[in-house]
């Protein structure tokens, strides 16, 4: 019976509980060093071991400190060891000032049991690691048999090779296909043999024809079958191989031609299917995200409450009208929604706007953008050929027209960080490529705003931006999004 690996962070529970437990230790040393009373008697002291303990797992799953974790280097283990606790005493302090602890000095402690938690910490790491790597080495590695073309030799057997970190044995190499040429695979794995000297043990001992007969006089857990492009999948010999209680990993190579990163294997309606996309998200990282977009929200809903007066009053004392803008957007693979914004324009914006792109010649571009934008409202020409900027530009500068949104996030029509929302007449024009840039949820803020915001006007630089957004997508790069983001606002840079 196969036994399917762990994925994600539920397979490093070892590593969670081990480093839960240098902070425990190193936080009962510090209080023994610094309070003058029975430690594990002390409220104080399980309170703040407690809520070290929940923070610094929340921190190892949303940092995902452990993903391929036995392949650190060590000083890729300590850096990785370095933002954990910079965050955890971070979140320790912020609670402490939320809720004092009475009677506790925490930032003392915290000098303290720091260096103390950062050595202990990678220390036990690099011990369990190495550990783990000789368990898998002497006892854990199961056999496994490798059937494939000779023609398949030089590009799949070294990824196998590099991929492998001593998890498997490899009994063999079966050679598959209508012309099973020994010759022809010996010869491809001397070309390999300098690279890779652990070929020398990897005997050629069976064709397709003779692959089953070989199984079952020798010893193997698993075979690994890869069929190459345009080939038949030997759907017999799978059969054959099951019938025997032989675990079988089929890698279809010909899905390689398919220009996505995320592939994954998935039932779907009743069939095996593999699911291509242009991005992916795990549902542990869309449920953090989830949390961070009401998070955020909650914070810029009321400020977006507190601004309404101040920011209201200026707009209707220089274009009496709505303070509120509202509009109807393009959202997640096409779905509607209105967004809602402090209106910066004047009230007959949108009818001007393409007369405006016909005198400025951009009636054929998808973004509509003009350096001083005669709609906004204050803004005008002086005598001397100088722009005046007004209070909608103001607005626009510090990005106050956008506080709304943040009741758009919360209700799940938007996220903080995304793709920014096209106008309905700019999604109908659309080709079929840009149309990828709204496989996600929309955000207030992006990739390309952060890249230099109204300095970028060529609409295919923005597709390459939110293309890349998708497919690199992580939680991290969301959250360094928000920061350079607030850097952007601050610095006014690239603001029209």
């Amino acid at each position: 019976m196969y036994k399917q690996r762990l994925r994600g962070w539920s397979q490093h529970i070892d590593f969670m509980l081990l480093d839960n437990l240098c902070a425990f230790v190193s936080l009962l040393i510090a209080f023994l060093l610094t309070e003058k009373r029975e430690v594990l008697a002390s409220r104080a002291f399980w309170w703040i071991v407690l809520e070290t303990m929940l923070v610094n797992l929340f921190l190892m799953i949303a940092l995902d400190t452990y993903h391929s974790v036995l392949h650190h280097t060590a000083w890729d283990e300590m850096g990785r060891l370095l933002s954990q606790a910079g965050h955890l005493v971070l979140i320790l302090l912020v609670f402490q000032l939320l809720n004092p602890t009475e009677g506790v000095n925490l930032s003392r402690i915290l000098i303290l049991s720091v260096p103390m938690y950062l050595l202990l910490c990678f220390f036990v790491r690099q011990t369990h690691k190495g550990f783990l790597k000789k368990k898998h080495h002497i006892l854990n590695r199961h056999s496994l048999l490798i059937a494939l073309e000779a023609s398949q030799i030089p590009s799949v057997l070294p990824r196998i090779l590099r991929s492998n970190y001593g998890i498997y044995r490899f009994t063999g190499i079966a050679l598959m296909g209508d012309d099973p040429s020994e010759e022809k695979a010996r010869q491809a794995l001397r070309s390999l043999r300098d690279e890779y000297p652990e070929i020398e043990t990897i005997p050629i001992v069976a064709t397709a024809d003779t692959l089953v007969q070989y199984l079952i006089n020798n010893w193997v857990d698993e075979v690994y079958l890869d069929v190459p492009p345009k080939a038949d999948l030997p759907v017999d010999l799978i059969n054959n191989l099951m019938c025997m209680g032989i675990t079988i990993h089929t890698a279809l190579t010909n899905l390689d031609d398919i220009e996505s990163r995320h592939k994954n294997v998935e039932w779907i309606c009743g069939h095996l299917t593999i699911t291509t996309s242009l991005g992916y998200i795990t549902g542990r990282d869309l449920f953090l995200k989830r949390c961070m977009d009401i998070a955020g929200g909650l914070v810029g809903s009321l400020l977006t409450l507190l601004l309404i007066p101040p920011v209201g009053l200026a707009i209707w004392l220089s274009d009496p009208g709505p303070i509120f803008f509202k509009q109807t957007r393009i959202g997640e693979n096409g779905k509607k929604f209105q967004i809602y914004k402090f209106r910066s324009m004047y009230m007959d914006a949108e009818k001007r706007k393409k007369q405006l792109a016909q005198q400025s010649g951009q009636e054929d571009r998808l973004m509509f953008k003009m350096e001083h934008d005669p709609r906004i409202i204050g803004q005008k020409e002086l005598p001397d050929g100088r722009w005046k900027k007004g209070v909608g530009g103001w607005i626009r500068d510090l990005s106050l027209d956008e506080f709304p949104q943040f009741f758009n996030v919360l209700k799940g029509e938007m996220s903080l960080v995304g793709t920014r929302p096209p106008t309905v007449d700019e999604w109908e024009r659309y080709e079929p490529f840009h149309r990828a840039r709204m496989s996600t949820r929309p955000g207030i803020t992006g990739l390309w705003q952060v890249s230099g915001r109204s300095k970028i006007s060529d609409f295919d630089s923005v597709v390459r931006l939110d293309r890349e957004y998708i497919e690199n997508w992580s939680l991290r790069q969301d959250i360094k999004i928000l920061f350079r983001t607030v850097w952007v606002v601050v610095t006014r840079n690239g603001a029209m």
